[in-house]
């Protein structure tokens, strides 16, 4: 990791040298961020690090700076107060520490005396605190998207976070299967999850869906029923874990008995893998998102859910109904990573079609971007109820359809890094390595 970490540092001068040019700033100069704190209270919010700052640092406390403009070691201001009412974040020994130059900051009232805001650029939340601090340029436009373009595209040195990122939420994931095999509660399968994968649930990169059965068909499910249900159709998880900041997001669902819903997983399973061996760089991502529908059109033709031909069904949008979803978006430092519509370094942008606005990515396909492929398929009764009261609503196997709803739907999906030979499938590399060591 340490070749690595400095081959990542170096791109990132660069990077950083061409903010200060367009700006016309001297230095970048990035803010961790700052606790909050909820209304009324003494309580401090979970810290989520400012992505700008991790993106340079593989740290996440709060109050620390990170100055840099291309040229000579970055300077890390490390905030480490004197306090012994919080654990306070020791001193790093890492691999990436020699990289920088170092101040420690005992005191908030240090900061004005070492952060210079003239002819400087700021980029962080904090921009009450970035006018007291004399900058004048803070969070350009035009900086944010350069950076951000140039974050869509990874270093080998964020792939790799992005690999072992995969290994703790595969553990957590075959765990949870095994909690929901023996009939546990949405709450205690949560647990499991947590325990395999060792972390707490403020750590996770994003709230865990944990859904038993129409629990599914709720896309951002976070309740957690605590009542073992009395009739157990089927579980779909949604859940990820970070290294270093790099997150995984990884999705499956599993059928309580082998019946024709765990046919219909399986072949949803099935598209999925032929939709990551198909991905290639200069094709566009609504492109295999509008070959997702045509496949989801053959299996409600296939499965009888729906009784015309499968290209009718595509064409007359039903598609839409049972998968309402984008295909996947950027991952990253962030789960929903950046720039997903962002077509230049210039911030071109380019939104999703009238048709499918919940897609989150609009690029063409370029080397070591790393995206997740999550098709879906779901008995969503609010989005069934229009076709219900439609003139097509004679084309439709209610009962079947009304049979499944108590599945609720099915999300499948993987992570895959995009190569010159196509796509490297991160999660399915991390199942077959764990399931090998069992």
């Amino acid at each position: 990791m340490t070749a690595l970490f400095k081959q990542h540092l170096c791109a990132l001068q660069t990077l950083f040298s061409q903010v200060c040019d367009v700006c016309r700033v001297e230095q970048v100069w990035l803010h961790s961020g700052s606790e909050q704190h909820y209304f009324l209270d003494d309580n401090a919010r979970p810290f989520k690090v400012n992505p700008l700052f991790r993106y340079v640092v593989p740290l996440s406390a709060p109050e620390c700076w990170v100055s840099l403009n291309g040229q000579g070691k970055p300077h890390l201001y490390f905030y480490q107060p004197d306090d012994y009412w919080h654990a306070v974040e020791p001193l790093p020994e890492d691999f990436w520490c020699a990289e920088f130059e170092w101040t420690v900051v005992r005191n908030l009232a240090e900061i004005p005396h070492l952060v210079k805001g003239k002819n400087a650029l700021y980029l962080g939340e904090n921009t009450t605190l970035a006018s007291t601090l004399g900058f004048t340029h803070i969070n350009l436009q035009k900086a944010l998207n350069l950076v951000h373009y140039h974050r869509s595209i990874k270093t080998e040195f964020e792939l790799e976070c992005m690999r072992r990122a995969q290994l703790p939420a595969v553990l957590g994931h075959l765990r949870a299967r095994e909690a929901f095999m023996q009939g546990k509660s949405e709450f205690d399968i949560n647990l499991a999850y947590l325990h395999a994968s060792s972390q707490r649930d403020e750590e996770v990169p994003y709230g865990n869906i944990i859904a038993i059965n129409e629990h599914a068909a709720v896309l951002h499910y976070t309740k957690l029923d605590r009542q073992k249900p009395k009739v157990r159709s089927g579980f779909m998880i949604d859940a990820g874990a970070t290294y270093l900041g790099y997150a995984s997001d990884i999705s499956r669902t599993y059928s309580a008995q082998d019946d024709e819903y765990a046919a219909l997983i399986q072949a949803m399973d099935k598209n999925k893998l032929s939709i990551i061996n198909a991905l290639q760089v200069g094709y566009n991502y609504l492109y295999y998102h509008t070959q997702m529908h045509q496949m989801i059109a053959e299996l409600l033709h296939d499965f009888n859910f729906v009784r015309i031909s499968s290209a009718d069904i595509f064409e007359q949008g039903i598609t839409r109904a049972f998968f309402p979803h984008g295909l996947g978006h950027f991952l990253g430092l962030q789960v929903h990573d950046v720039a997903g519509f962002q077509q230049s370094p210039r911030g071109t942008h380019k939104a999703p079609p009238e048709m499918y606005p919940s897609l989150r990515c609009t690029r063409n396909l370029a080397k070591n971007m790393v995206l997740t492929i999550e098709p879906g398929f779901y008995f969503i009764p609010m989005l069934l109820k229009p076709w219900r009261e439609s003139a097509l609503s004679r084309v439709f196997n209610w009962e079947k359809i009304e049979a499944f709803l108590p599945c609720g739907g099915i999300r499948t999906e993987d992570n895959v890094i995009i190569t010159e030979q196509g796509a490297e499938n991160i999660t399915a590399s991390a199942f077959a390595q764990l399931t090998e060591a069992n």
